[in-house]
């Protein structure tokens, strides 16, 4: 409820359109800068770059992920953008994913407000009608990966150093079912369920061979391929596009809609638990190990 608030109270964001005296839109780049979410949209290509720049690893917050919200919402509502790529301006990380502090020590009122805000973004990215491209610049572990597999094209950087997957239950986690679907829907089902047990992180490698990610090119040319092949798939008729694209995502986008309060009561449940806050408890320690 909250973040639907927000989405309805919030101002639009500065700078985003800019109109002539006769309503049209003007063809000029423009640009829209937030805390976390930085949005780039050039009207005269249709195109907006959205970058994550959330230090130090984009990691999915409640705040975050209302900005992003707001964000897509914005250009959703604008018929003149019609595609998103979605990139990172952290260096060597897309996304860490979900952030760890919304979930340890929370109240269940609060648990449940930030999962409703990620399913949010699931919805609005897997249902956009914008062509929507991923051009992952660093690792992508866990929600990072959720949010790059709704999109419609994933370009990764070919640098062994990154990796990228739902790798949950290394935390002690469960990805649920919407995720879970979301990845069979991208790399097949016996893939997904090796992937999920095991809490794999795929090299860029490894990704490209089950399909994870699309196309590998090297790390200076991300974004720079992104946007080549944005045009590439803005020559397809839109309406013939949207249509598709709605046909093959539909089954999966009802599924969440029609279960989001039970999807949240059973996050609630299993994440308040003793155990799963034991689990959370040990990680965030071994993290801080690692950086001290």
């Amino acid at each position: 409820m909250a973040l639907r608030a927000a989405l309805r109270g919030k101002a639009g964001l500065p700078g985003l359109l800019s109109c002539s005296s006769h309503g049209r839109f003007i063809a000029q780049r423009n640009n829209s800068t937030s805390p976390k979410i930085k949005v780039d949209y050039d009207q005269a290509t249709g195109v907006a770059v959205m970058s994550m720049q959330s230090p130090p690893v984009n990691s999915l917050s409640l705040d975050f992920l209302t900005e992003l919200c707001i964000s897509l919402e914005k250009l959703e509502m604008d018929k003149g953008c019609r595609g998103l790529i979605i990139t990172s301006n952290q260096p060597k990380v897309f996304s860490a994913g979900l952030d760890i502090l919304e979930m340890y020590g929370k109240s269940p009122e609060r648990c449940g407000e930030f999962w409703k805000s990620v399913q949010e973004m699931w919805l609005k990215l897997y249902s956009s009608n914008m062509v929507t491209i991923a051009a992952i610049n660093g690792s992508s572990p866990a929600g990072g990966c959720l949010m790059s597999l709704t999109c419609d094209y994933r370009i990764m950087a070919d640098n062994p150093r990154y990796s990228i997957g739902l790798n949950e239950t290394q935390l002690g986690i469960v990805a649920p079912f919407w995720f879970k679907d979301t990845m069979v829907n991208t790399v097949g089902h016996r893939n997904t369920e090796l992937a999920l047990e095991l809490g794999l992180l795929y090299k860029p490698a490894e990704a490209l061979k089950i399909g994870l990610v699309d196309q590998l090119v090297p790390e200076d040319q991300v974004l720079t391929v992104a946007t080549q092949t944005m045009t590439k798939w803005l020559t397809i008729p839109e309406h013939a596009r949207q249509i598709t694209k709605s046909m093959m995502r539909k089954p999966t986008i009802e599924k969440l809609r029609s279960n989001r309060e039970a999807d949240i009561q059973n996050f609630v449940n299993f994440i308040t638990k003793e155990s799963i806050q034991k689990s959370l408890r040990m990680y965030m320690e071994m993290l801080k190990q690692k950086k001290a």
